[in-house]
């Protein structure tokens, strides 16, 4: 009796931590097919990535207040061209 209770008390939780653990490979593995290790990255996207980022950190990036206002400047570089 004692047994049975513990065994339906333990039974989900080992059934919980199972599918975590499985759900976790999973998305581990479609991680690894959809997005390259570090060392892939070519070092001038590395760099230009970091160049962004301190431009952004200085305040001279643009932003724009929504994805209107977004369209419109995209809409606006080809005119220019």
């Amino acid at each position: 009796m004692v047994e049975e209770q513990l065994v339906e008390r333990l039974a989900p939780r080992i059934e919980e931590r199972i599918r975590y653990k499985i759900v976790r490979s999973i998305i581990d593995a479609l991680e690894e097919q959809f997005y390259p290790p570090e060392e892939m990255f070519r070092e001038e996207f590395v760099k230009r990535v970091e160049e962004a980022e301190k431009r952004v950190k200085e305040g001279k990036a643009r932003t724009f207040k929504n994805a209107n206002e977004l369209n419109a400047f995209l809409e606006s570089l080809k005119t220019e061209e």
